[in-house]
This record gives C-alpha cells, sequence and structure tokens, in this order.
C-alpha cells in the first residue's frame, strides 16, 4: 500500500525551531521552505500534488488538484500584498485544494469550502503548527482520543453544525469549511471566515450555464492531467454525468458498477444502458457475489479505518477498497464519483421553511405538494413551518430530546437540526456528555453557515459530503488512486446555490438544475430520470451474512470499556431482526467508533486511567 498523503505547515518564526524538530523527525519527508529559508511545509507527498509559486518573499502553494497553470499561480502569487489577499485568490481559482501561503513571516492555510480539503490545528513546542489531518498532529503533541468527541460520533443521525467537526484526538482542532487559519510572527493564530454561500438571485437558464462551466471544468481538468480515470457507474443521474463528462476525453475510461439487491430499482437497467453508449471503456458490472457485501470487513479495521477519524459509510467500506483494488488493477489513477450531487442539486425539506418566507405562495404550494408526496401529518408540518426558533435555541431544545423515541418516517424535518437521538445501549455518562456539548455549543451563539434555514441545511450537507469524500479519499490513497467528487468543487457548488430556490429543485421534478447544466452533454432520457436506487436490501442482508462478526466486536468492547455503550444493550440490537432501517442506521456510528479503536496503538486504544503507569 502506498503512504498516504499528509503534511504540516509551520509558521515563519525562530520560536518554531523546537516544532520543527520534532516535526522532522520522520525519515524521508520533503520539505518546502518560507522565503526566510525555515521550514514551512513538511511531509509526504507524491509528485506535483504540492505545487509552489513564487514572488519575492511571497510563497503560495495549492496542495490537490487545481487546474490553474504555473504562469497562473506566479502572477497570482506577485499580486499578494499580504495573506489577506488570498481570498481573492481562493475565490477565482478552479478545483479542490489546499491554499496555502507564506508572505512577509505570516501564513495563512485554509481547504474547501465544502471540507474535501480540510486545515486542522495544535499547539507543538510553543507555537501552533497546521496539518491537512488531525492523525499527524496526534502523535505530534502526545493526543489520546477524545471520550466527548467519541460520545458525540454516536449520535443519530449525525452531530450538528458546529459540533460536526469536533476531531476525536484531544488537542486538536479543526478549521471549519469555508473559514482559514492565520499564523502569525510570534506563533500564535487566529480563524477567520474567507467563505459564505451566494445569494440565490439567478433564474435557472442563466445558472445553469454557470453550473455547466463550473462541472465540466471540474471533470475534464481531472481527466486531462490524468494518464489513467476511472468512475463510479451506478446508474444514477449524478455517477451517469460524471461518466459521460469523463469519457469524452478519457477513451480508456474505466467505469465500475458495484452490486445492489433492491429487485424494485432500475439502476442496474440505466448503468447497462450508458455503458452500451459508451462503447469505448472498458465496463466492469459486478454481480453481487462479486463483491463484499455491507457490513463486511469490519472485524479487519486496518483496511476500512484510517486513524484521523471513525470511519463514513463503515456498512459499505469493503466495497470502497473492494473498487480501489480493482481500479488500480487496471491502471487507473484517478477515480471520479457522483458523491455530492444529491447534497447540491437536492433541496431538503427545511426549504421550504424558507420558500414560504421568500415567496409565501409558492412556498405553499410547494409545502402542499411535499405534504401529498410524503404522506405528511398536517399539524407537525405546520408547526414546523410556523417555527421560530434561533439556531442556539433548537441546539437547546436537540439537547432535552436525546432519549426521545425516534422521530416517525413521516414527520419532516423542518428546524436547524434534525431530531437528535442517542442510541438506547449509549450509557448515561455519554448521553450526558452530548446534552452538555450542545449546551455549550449553544451558550457560544454559532453563526449559521447561510442567512436563512434553506442555506444552512444545504451548507451543512455539503460539508457532511465532504467530510465523507475525505475519509474515502484517504482509503483510496493506499492504492495509489485519487479519488475525487467534482460536485463538491467550490466552483460548482457555488454556481449551484446562486440559483432561485424554487427553481433549484421541485417536488415533481429531479433535479432540474443539473438536467438543465447538462443538456446536450448528457443523453435526455438520464437527465429525466426520475427514480433512484435504494440500498437498502443491500444493509438488511448484509447485517444477517456478518451478525457474528459484528457480535465479536462487542466482547471486550472498546466503546464499553471506556464507559460510552452497554455492550450487553448493542448485542441485542445486533440480534434483533429490524423491520425499518432506523435502528441499523443508529448501529452504524456505534460500529464505526468501536472499529477506529481496535485499529490504534495498544497503548491509545486504552482509556487514560487503563494507560497509566
Amino acid at each position: 500500500m502506498r503512504r498516504e498523503t499528509s503534511f504540516v505547515l509551520l509558521p515563519d518564526t525562530d520560536a518554531a525551531r523546537d516544532a520543527a524538530r520534532l516535526v522532522g523527525v520522520s525519515s524521508g519527508a520533503q520539505v518546502i521552505v518560507h522565503a526566510s529559508g525555515r521550514p514551512w511545509l513538511v511531509g509526504h507527498w507524491p509528485s506535483g500534488h504540492i505545487r509552489v509559486a513564487e514572488a519575492g518573499r511571497v510563497r503560495v502553494a495549492v496542495a490537490g488538484f487545481c487546474p490553474a497553470t504555473g504562469q497562473e499561480l506566479e502572477a497570482a502569487a506577485g499580486r499578494l500584498r499580504s495573506v489577506a489577499d488570498l481570498g481573492t485568490m481562493a475565490r477565482e481559482l478552479a478545483g479542490s485544494a489546499h491554499l496555502l501561503a507564506s508572505v512577509g513571516g505570516r501564513v495563512r492555510a485554509q481547504g474547501t469550502a465544502s471540507g474535501v480539503r480540510a486545515v486542522f490545528h495544535a499547539r507543538l513546542g510553543g507555537v501552533t503548527i497546521a496539518a491537512d489531518r488531525p492523525d499527524t498532529l496526534a502523535p505530534l503533541i502526545g493526543a489520546e482520543p477524545d471520550e466527548e468527541a467519541l460520545a458525540l460520533r454516536l449520535l443519530t443521525p449525525c452531530a450538528p453544525y458546529p459540533l460536526m467537526d469536533r476531531p476525536v484526538w484531544r488537542g486538536v482542532r479543526q478549521v471549519a469549511p469555508g473559514s482559514y487559519l492565520h499564523l502569525e510572527r510570534d506563533g500564535t493564530a487566529r480563524t477567520a471566515v474567507w467563505w459564505n454561500p451566494p445569494e440565490p438571485s439567478l433564474p435557472l437558464r442563466e445558472g445553469a450555464a454557470a453550473v455547466r462551466e463550473a462541472l465540466c471544468t471540474a471533470v475534464r481538468g481531472r481527466v486531462r492531467s490524468a494518464k489513467a480515470v476511472s468512475t463510479d457507474l451506478s446508474g444514477g443521474m449524478d455517477s451517469g454525468t460524471v461518466t459521460h463528462l469523463a469519457a469524452e476525453l478519457a477513451p480508456g475510461l474505466v467505469t465500475v458498477r458495484t452490486p445492489q439487491l433492491d429487485a424494485g430499482g432500475d439502476d442496474a437497467l440505466w448503468a447497462a444502458r450508458i455503458a452500451d453508449r459508451l462503447p469505448e471503456a472498458r465496463h466492469l458490472l459486478l454481480e453481487y457475489e462479486q463483491a463484499p457485501t455491507m457490513f463486511a470487513g469490519l472485524d479487519d479495521g486496518g483496511r476500512l479505518a484510517l486513524g484521523s477519524e471513525p470511519p463514513f459509510w463503515s456498512r459499505g467500506g469493503a466495497r470502497l477498497v473492494d473498487v480501489a483494488e480493482r481500479v488500480a488493477a487496471r491502471g487507473s489513477r484517478l477515480h471520479l464519483c457522483g458523491h455530492g450531487g444529491d447534497e447540491v442539486f437536492h433541496s431538503p425539506h427545511v426549504s421550504l421553511h424558507t420558500l414560504v418566507r421568500r415567496r409565501p405562495w409558492t412556498g405553499a404550494r410547494r409545502a402542499y405538494e411535499r405534504r401529498s408526496l410524503g404522506n405528511w401529518p398536517l399539524w407537525p408540518t405546520v408547526r414546523g413551518l410556523a417555527d421560530v426558533r434561533s439556531l442556539p435555541a433548537a441546539l437547546i431544545f436537540g439537547s432535552t430530546q436525546l432519549h426521545d423515541p425516534p422521530p416517525s418516517q413521516f414527520t419532516p424535518h423542518l428546524g436547524w437540526t434534525p431530531p437528535l437521538r442517542m442510541p438506547p445501549w449509549a450509557t448515561p455518562e455519554a448521553v450526558a456528555a452530548v446534552r452538555d456539548l450542545l449546551r455549550r455549543a449553544a451558550h457560544d451563539r454559532p453563526r449559521p453557515l447561510g442567512p436563512d434555514r434553506a442555506a444552512h441545511a444545504t451548507v451543512e450537507a455539503v460539508q457532511r459530503g465532504g467530510a465523507a469524500v475525505r475519509y474515502a479519499a484517504g482509503l483510496m490513497a493506499r492504492y495509489g488512486v485519487d479519488f475525487a467528487a467534482p460536485f463538491l468543487d467550490d466552483r460548482v457548488i457555488e454556481a449551484a446555490l446562486a440559483v432561485r430556490l424554487h427553481e433549484r429543485a421541485t417536488p415533481r421534478r429531479y433535479k432540474p438544475l443539473l438536467a438543465e447544466a447538462m443538456r446536450g452533454l448528457v443523453p435526455d432520457d438520464l437527465l429525466g430520470r426520475s427514480t433512484k436506487g435504494n440500498y437498502g436490501e443491500d444493509t438488511f442482508d448484509g447485517l444477517r451474512r456478518h451478525r457474528a462478526t459484528l457480535l465479536g466486536l462487542f466482547e471486550g468492547s472498546l466503546l464499553a470499556r471506556r464507559g460510552l455503550v452497554d455492550e450487553a444493550a448493542v448485542r441485542a440490537a445486533l440480534r434483533a431482526d429490524h423491520a425499518f432501517h432506523q435502528p441499523i442506521q443508529a448501529l452504524e456510528p456505534t460500529l464505526s467508533g468501536e472499529v477506529w479503536l481496535r485499529t490504534l496503538p495498544d497503548r491509545t486504544r486504552r482509556p487514560a486511567a487503563e494507560g497509566a503507569p
């Protein structure tokens, strides 16, 4: 397996000498220096992953995919007079990359608005240092797993903003997506916002043209720079769009369709139809028994878990590894996926809360249509639309619901946060920790991610998708394959969110903005598709097949040893026959946390009291 990419960023100060010595102890580390000659970037990365442009005492680096030429980067570096000017450069560059600058002794580091590229920081040797991965910093500062953060990861359906970015290592912090880290000469640090969602003011046709340009740049720019390319081909509109765009410039394209049991779904039909239209590509259409089933491989967590955090998609992680191995064996060094399409081009239910205020008649009509299609009960829908709670108040309210029964699948989520629940196997201590975190977050009065609930919910979903893609990219990198989600490039996100809310998505038309943007580049029948595959049967089948292995994870559970779960209650939930997906969805983060702890060194995986000499 290839060593995963990682780098550490150091301030330009003599006070950072001790930190630089500690960071540089690993053999074979690459070093890029400040204009002063002091080390700036230290780490391991493949050739071409980090490009540096210099102009006098200015240094600018992009780490990741950026289609700008070397001359364009040098010209941009020449225009920088301070690190504050990097914001203009960030809003002009396409791609998905860390953007780093060293100007006159000051340093700035930022990832992407989606969080696919993220920045983490910690204190070491009296100064603040940064990195692209939390587990790069953790051993440098001797960090242990954070029980509060692990308890937060048990929350169903997920930890809400602003807690969702909390690393699971004590002493390590993440810079929020859309914000940057500023390191001063004395080694102190601060963060500030550089990105906000655009005002949704463009009509559909005008906005579609911008989406078309941004998405074509995101896909074609990557394909042009890659020697061999592969794509997911589920048959859905998102992966089908990416595959068609990639096929234009990649005649040796490899497509992969992962298996699916959904008897009523038509994904396989669409995947076969797309494959027939692209005869020059090599299509790998797997049968169900040819690939790992859901929940496979969790007893070999080292293949599925990264040191950075508990795995996303733990039930499907083995399939992701299987795809990485298959495409790498066929020569692919770039794998494109359609992840992010739902987050960017779907309109979440909470958008109705905003729409009824911006365009009352349109909002009322859409609410009626959504209620009819989703069989929503009347009064909960009306209460949700009338709710005027602030984000801090919503976090406080969520903290009081942690032990409530699971919400009905027919009740719409129209609030700042989804209904928050701790699983029944969470210990009272874990529940109390999460309740306290929610209340502390509310006390800090966090600024929403957008001016209204629609923008906030969309950006939060995008950032959650970005974190999942970041995890998948780490897994793929072990096999020498770059994993990319073009829909989550900043310029694509901005182009989509600039379209008027009531035109970006409608209840009776599937992703109209994406369909309009891709007209003429992707076949009309795929753009008109209104169905979507379902992996529910795969999930039930995987749980049945791997139940014994999953039960084994909770014989001497490390989560239980840390006082976070009741081992017997988890085993009871695993043994039960579930008619609905909610209990299984609640199990997945618990499985992820257990798998992650088991991959850590023996000293680190034990609770602090047990690890003490």
